[in-house]
């Protein structure tokens, strides 16, 4: 397959690369390298501490949910060998998917752990979040 498609060799290698993308993107520290800097360091980075977090943050059977409805599965008419693919545009879809994720996932930390409070606000027709005690603390600076 070709004129767009990319074939997924391993697909738990694109995930757990993607992921690792994603995450290290966030970290302002890496935003200063260039991207064959960045694309060495996040190959080569891997700690107990980071991989636990990631895994809170970017969960890796979301993301592997997430690419699975993207990949599409062809069987070559010659070997009859199965294989997936996936459009190039598409793993541009994923990786804003991923990001998203990961600010979602980290938000419901927060409000798990009673650090931020949410709500739904129904003219917005969104959810508001914000920290936990600051309207008492903005109210007595008031005084």
């Amino acid at each position: 397959m070709s004129n767009g498609w990319l074939e997924v060799v391993n697909l738990e290698k694109l995930v757990n690369f993607s992921r690792r993308v994603i995450y290290y993107n966030f970290d302002e520290t890496h935003s200063k390298l260039d991207d064959e800097s960045f694309m060495e360091k996040i190959e080569n980075i891997s700690n107990k501490k980071d991989d636990e977090e990631m895994e809170r943050v970017l969960p890796y059977k979301e993301i592997e949910a997430i690419f699975g409805e993207f990949l599409h599965r062809k069987i070559s008419k010659e070997t009859k060998k199965k294989a997936w693919f996936l459009k190039e545009k598409d793993y541009d879809i994923i990786l804003k998917q991923l990001s998203e994720r990961m600010v979602s996932n980290i938000v419901r930390g927060l409000v798990n752990k009673g650090l931020v409070e949410s709500a739904f606000d129904d003219e917005k027709n969104d959810f508001v979040f914000w920290v936990k005690g600051n309207d008492n603390k903005r109210k007595e600076k008031e005084k």
